[in-house]
């Protein structure tokens, strides 16, 4: 179930990763700035964001298969329409609704979720399995769609992508035909009469579900802007877009080996804590783009923030599944997730702003610093909140 899951997440992931490639193309064919540039990529997480919260509540309803379902081709007729498009607006109403919302709305905050119901023991380990599908498809996508987009445009690119993400997603949903056993063992509970055993915050749920969210959105954005600027970035140090897309790939294939280790580590101290020693990595390892650009430098500076980053988003899930009940699970989920999806797009938009207003990179990573120190002070606000506590059971005769 993980690793189809992981397989799912990582084809249904690659449309970002070529909004993210096409940024300087959309620039020379369409005559745009950066940051209108990377708005494709900014509507295209956001729609994700909005879709964890719709298809998650879709997927409780009718199952993870069906929404699948809905995803493949909600991506194959998007990735269509967009390639058809001449301006701008016409290129961000497919990206943000068929591509993000109803496409990779089906993958990240869903599938995550769903998975937890499926383990009660190493349950972060199986969160970062599934996660490693958007890293994944960043060291895979980035470094194909790069020589393609260069050889045969963006739009024919984007078509091809679009029809083979639908016909690949389609079997891979048949994995998910029965549903998780864990909402089998709540239905039982439930006509048996038996109570479920579960946590309470001290905390108001929703207020905790909100404070999660903040926290996630400072951290997105930090750590989208390298990720999302690093091709155009390249390109305007005369690097070459190529290269920007292997240092990309770099980043994304190093962040999935970590997001296993961070996977390990988060069921031993929890995700509180997993997500405050990843955030002060992060801010560590991003304020090194501040200070150093040759090539060599970017490479070594990739894989090191790559290695440090990875396991942060996904250990939002985990602290999710320790406070709020399995049938809430894909809603409250999907929530955080959207204001994750809110940074990592705002975060793009924010770093192609800033070098448009500054021409200087530099400054746009130290704007993603200062939202991620910003990120670690709330977590350390909600770390003093949430304290959580576990009825006690009645004695048996």
């Amino acid at each position: 179930m993980a690793l189809a899951s992981l397989a799912t997440l990582a084809l249904a992931m690659g449309a970002n990763y070529l909004a993210i490639v096409g940024v300087p193309f959309f620039e020379a064919d369409m005559g745009w700035s950066r940051s209108a540039a990377t708005s494709v990529y900014t509507a295209t997480t956001l729609g994700a964001g909005v879709g964890g919260i719709v298809m998650g509540y879709y997927a409780s309803r009718v199952g993870v298969r069906g929404a699948l379902w809905v995803a493949s081709g909600a991506i194959a007729v998007g990735c269509a329409i967009l390639a058809m498009a001449e301006s701008l607006a016409g290129m961000l109403a497919p990206a943000f609704l068929f591509i993000g919302m109803l496409g990779m709305g089906c993958g990240f905050a869903p599938l995550i979720a769903n998975v937890t119901l499926w383990f009660d023991r190493n349950r972060g380990l199986a969160i970062a399995v599934v996660a490693c599908g958007q890293t994944v498809a960043g060291g895979i996508w980035n470094v194909t769609f790069e020589p393609l987009v260069t050889e045969h445009g963006w739009r024919a690119v984007y078509v091809g992508y679009g029809l083979f993400a639908a016909a690949a997603i389609v079997p891979l949903s048949l994995v998910h035909s029965r549903p998780a056993p864990e909402l089998a063992r709540l239905s039982l509970a439930a006509k048996s009469g038996t109570p479920p055993d579960r946590t309470y915050p001290e905390i108001n749920p929703n207020l905790l579900t909100i404070l999660l969210g903040m926290a996630i959105v400072g951290c997105c954005v930090a750590m989208s802007m390298p990720v999302a600027q690093m091709v155009a970035y390249c390109a305007t140090l005369g690097y070459g877009t190529a290269t920007g897309a292997e240092i990309t790939s770099l980043l994304l294939i190093c962040s999935g080996v970590s997001r296993l280790g961070f996977g390990l580590v988060s069921d031993r101290i929890g995700g509180l804590n997993t997500i405050l020693i990843g955030a002060t990595l992060q801010a560590a390892a991003l304020s090194l783009f501040t200070m150093f650009d040759s090539q060599q430098q970017l490479y070594l500076i990739a894989a090191l923030f790559g290695l440090v980053f990875g396991g942060i988003v996904p250990a939002y899930g985990l602290p999710v599944r320790e406070v709020f009940p399995a049938k809430d699970a894909q809603t409250r989920t999907g929530v955080v997730y959207f204001f994750g999806y809110i940074g990592m797009g705002g975060g793009g938009l924010i770093g192609g702003f800033v070098y448009d207003v500054t021409l200087n990179y530099p400054t746009a990573f130290a704007v993603g610093v200062a939202f991620n120190l910003a990120n670690i002070a709330l977590l350390l606000f909600i770390k003093g909140l949430a304290r959580v506590r576990t009825p006690a059971r009645p004695a048996t005769a």
